[in-house]
């Protein structure tokens, strides 16, 4: 089953607004713009890391070209990449923000490069792993054509462990230099290709129960989840009333920890789908032994996505992210997923048949 890497709704207001002159650029200073956007880019590249003990690949944001204080949204990949090469996933993630200009036009884009001194498949394991030396790059730019280079040397600690056991990251100092524009935004914007067709607005928000569960499916972590979705035109609101992990398979007595759980947008077909604009982890940290249950209760998700003609065909999906093993067992698994899933076309305007409509 592909998996993309989802789509995830980041706002983070700061003070100051961005310079957006067309003065000669000599120097190496940041803009307001482009210090949020480090800050934000640098700090999420940690929770994947200290989780997966491997890379990050590579992860772009955006501030918005709209009035006051600027805020920072995270872009994800349209479909999946069956690679973990960090310089793909930053040259796709290049073409995306290029075409979004046509409709949703940014102020200043940055995107933060994983670069690792040896082959991505064997930096595993973080501070158990190889000592492969380790950048991570940020590149910044905004439509006066200042572009700002950030590289900083990072590594993994064997103490503390963290929340996943791989050690915690610790960035070195900055060094910052001007690059070459990638020239996100058309030259001319008189001359700029014709904006795209409209994309489908609600006449309102869409509300209503939402009721999920895997616990008849053979998967080593299932759940169940009530309560209710708000839909709005750019974004996903999912607020479960009662959450419930479960390991329910009687003959699997290995060691599973449940990290995290996400919920996103499931698309695709009965044979081949992915879940996108997923949400932030929410994190749990904890073994969950054969037989046992976690619990949360008034858990909220909030997912970044614009309505597109596709949503009635769409549905919720809730990711578990879990740890199968410990290192150095031959059934190690860092990175495994098990999913559940709502009735298609929940984000539709009508009701599904098998979904009430409140």
């Amino acid at each position: 089953m592909a998996l993309a890497i989802g789509l995830v709704l980041a706002v983070f207001p700061t003070v100051g607004q961005s310079q957006s002159t067309a003065e000669a650029d000599t120097g190496t200073a940041l803009t307001a713009d482009m210090e949020l956007l480090d800050r934000r880019l640098l700090a999420t590249t940690r929770e994947p890391l200290e989780r997966w003990g491997n890379t990050f690949r590579a992860i772009a944001m955006y501030v918005p070209d709209t009035a006051g204080p600027p805020q920072a949204f995270e872009i994800g990949l349209e479909h999946p990449l069956d690679t973990r090469q960090p310089g793909v996933h930053r040259d796709t993630l290049r073409s995306i923000m290029r075409r979004r200009q046509k409709y949703e036009p940014a102020r200043t884009i940055g995107i933060i490069v994983d670069s690792i001194a040896g082959p991505v498949e064997e930096a595993l394991d973080g501070a158990d792993g190889p000592d492969f030396a380790r950048r991570a790059i940020t590149e910044l730019e905004d439509r006066s054509g200042r572009c700002r280079r950030i590289e900083r040397d990072y590594r993994f600690a064997r103490e503390p462990r963290g929340d996943w056991g791989f050690g915690t990251v610790v960035f070195g100092p900055p060094r910052t230099t001007r690059c070459d524009p990638v020239a996100y935004w058309p030259k001319d914007s008189s001359n700029a290709e014709p904006v795209g067709p409209t994309r489908p607005r609600l006449a309102a928000p869409i509300v209503r129960p939402l009721d999920i569960s895997s616990l008849g499916v053979q998967f080593t972590v299932v759940g169940e989840f009530k309560g209710k979705l708000t839909v709005f035109d750019d974004s996903i609101v999912v607020r479960f009333d009662r959450l419930t992990a479960a390991r329910q398979l009687p003959n699997d007595t290995r060691t599973v920890k449940l990290d995290s759980i996400r919920v996103g947008v499931g698309v695709g077909d009965q044979e081949s789908w992915s879940p996108v604009d997923d949400s932030k982890a929410l994190r749990i940290g904890r073994v969950l032994p054969p037989g046992g249950k976690i619990l949360r209760r008034n858990v909220r998700f909030v997912m970044r996505h614009e309505r597109s003609e596709e949503d009635v065909n769409s549905w919720i999906v809730v990711t578990f992210h879990i740890t199968v093993a410990h290192p150095g067992d031959p059934n190690y698994l860092p990175q495994a997923t098990t999913y559940a899933h709502s009735v298609k076309g929940v984000l539709a305007e009508t009701a599904p048949k098998d979904q009430p409509a409140k």
